[in-house]
């Protein structure tokens, strides 16, 4: 006798097959060919297909029903109707291969650079580029919940004459700007214990750091470093501990400087080995278990813009029902940048015919390879190495190119025109591309190249403190790590990371 399915599991199943298909783990071997091929371009392992695999963010896709996104945030899990839930309902995807010209973008790059918001002048130093990012209004913050944290822990547990906190003396600006100048240093001159800088073995000895603190001060300092005030409690909220900071510092990292016209957005990975709920696996990336962010970066510059740390259903993001998890990822980053013609680039875990279209009438182009078996791509017949095919459909071009394997790709600005690139085949014949994809491997590598830089600046030490903090100076985002969690990512003046 057939089994009849219930209304409860027929909707659910009614409402996989309507959903987009970037968030459901379906892989052909064609599919699985394209991701390598795309991280080869990149110089890279295949990592976008493990992030694709990712429980969590299939579990927040789940619970979205009848047009309203979950979005967690400082006060919990909200639900959020999106007026762009729909739109991409009725569009028909009618793949033409007429010669394909696409809609040109006129932007404006005179307000592009250091905004007006931003001090510095040709003459300021490196130090008035970090004040910009780290302000004295942060730093006044961060000395009064410091203070605090102090003043509460020290009523609350009874000193011995002989424990560091038992002399404390409260905080201020300028000492804990010193404090942070000593935590940058730390993370240049790297050794296994923290004693060891104020060592007076030869071996070890370093003067700058007792002339700058005294150990036992610097320990007292790191023990009681505090961001918020632990009397007030944020239901549903995981980075609660860090919150103020983080918001001041995407603030300041969004107003200082305006991006120009070319955007990446793509994955980072910081490393984190501890206990953490959103903690992510990721064998193929280099430092494998960590936390994931979602970066927004500008593509001339390398400055990071803005990032979204992943953690879990209650990540930060509205969600649009017809652009999926990943396509609402990219949609949150480029909110403030909307209509102005920008062209983002992205990978094939977001990219989809509905987000490239939603793109497109928001006035941004966009780019980046994609999954053949997505959401209305077109059925496109086997090419032999070195030819492309190239269809197109409401001003969307798509092409599939085979090199050493297939590729798919999705572009609003780009013609499907063949390029020389700067690579020669074993005959010694140049290689010939298509003009996207050579476009698309120059502008996602800043993300990867962030990475590297920040890699050499880790700070990788064991603490029994929640929270601590340490400033990196670097132009770019990333992998900074010292037993937790990135909140903030770096830019023209400094990296903020606050361990958990």
């Amino acid at each position: 006798m057939a089994r009849q399915n219930s209304p409860d599991f027929q909707q659910l199943l009614d409402g996989y097959i309507t959903d987009d298909l970037s968030d459901l783990d379906l892989e052909s071997d064609e599919d699985t060919e394209d991701t390598e091929n795309e991280s080869s371009e990149r110089g890279e392992s295949s990592d976008n297909s493990e992030q694709a695999d990712d429980p969590c963010i299939a579990r927040q896709r789940k619970r979205t029903r009848g047009g309203e996104a979950v979005t967690g945030g400082p006060g919990g899990a909200t639900r959020v109707r999106d007026a762009a839930a729909g739109r991409n309902s009725s569009v028909k995807w009618d793949w033409s291969s007429t010669p394909f010209i696409p809609k040109q973008l006129s932007f404006d790059s005179s307000s592009s650079g250091i905004s007006d918001a931003c001090s510095v002048t040709d003459s300021s130093n490196e130090l008035d580029f970090l004040r910009e990012f780290f302000s004295d209004e942060l730093l006044d913050m961060i000395v009064i919940e410091t203070n605090r944290y102090a003043q509460q822990y020290l009523r609350g547990n009874a000193m011995t004459p002989r424990s560091r906190l038992a002399n404390w003396t409260d905080t201020t600006r300028d000492e804990m700007y010193l404090f942070f100048c000593i935590m940058l240093l730390m993370s240049h001159n790297k050794k296994n214990r923290i004693n060891d800088y104020w060592s007076k073995d030869e071996v070890y000895e370093q003067k700058i750091f007792g002339k700058l603190m005294s150990r036992d001060r610097f320990l007292q300092l790191l023990r009681v470093l505090h961001f918020t005030d632990n009397t007030i409690r944020v239901e549903n909220d995981k980075l609660q501990k860090i919150r103020p900071v983080l918001e001041k510092l995407r603030n300041s990292f969004k107003t200082k400087f305006k991006p120009f016209q070319e955007l990446c957005v793509d994955e980072s990975l910081m490393k984190w080995r501890g206990r953490l709920s959103f903690r992510q696996f990721l064998p193929l990336k280099r430092h494998r278990f960590g936390v994931k962010m979602f970066v927004l970066c500008d593509c001339d510059s390398g400055y990071i813009s803005d990032f979204i740390v992943y953690t879990g259903k209650d990540t930060e993001i509205v969600e649009d029902l017809q652009l999926g998890v990943s396509g609402s990822v990219v949609k949150t980053l480029l909110t403030p940048h909307l209509q102005k013609a920008h062209i983002v680039y992205v990978d094939n875990w977001y990219t989809s015919p509905n987000l490239l279209h939603y793109l497109l009438n928001e006035n941004t182009g966009a780019c980046g390879t994609v999954r053949a078996n997505r959401k209305n791509m077109p059925k496109l017949p086997v090419v032999k190495r070195g030819d492309q095919i190239v269809q197109h459909s409401n001003n969307i071009m798509c092409i599939k190119w085979c090199d050493k394997r297939v590729v798919h790709m999705l572009s609003s600005v780009h013609k499907g025109d063949m390029c020389d690139s700067n690579s020669r085949d074993r005959q010694r014949q140049v290689v010939r591309k298509p003009l996207a994809v050579l476009e698309y491997n120059k502008k996602m590598r800043l993300v990867d190249k962030s990475d590297m830089l920040l890699s050499s600046v880790e700070c990788l030490r064991k603490s029994i403190k929640c929270a601590v903090a340490v400033l990196v100076p670097r132009s770019d985002v990333s992998s900074c790590s010292s037993h937790s969690l990135l909140v903030a990512a770096t830019n023209v003046g400094c990296t903020f990371c606050i361990m958990e």
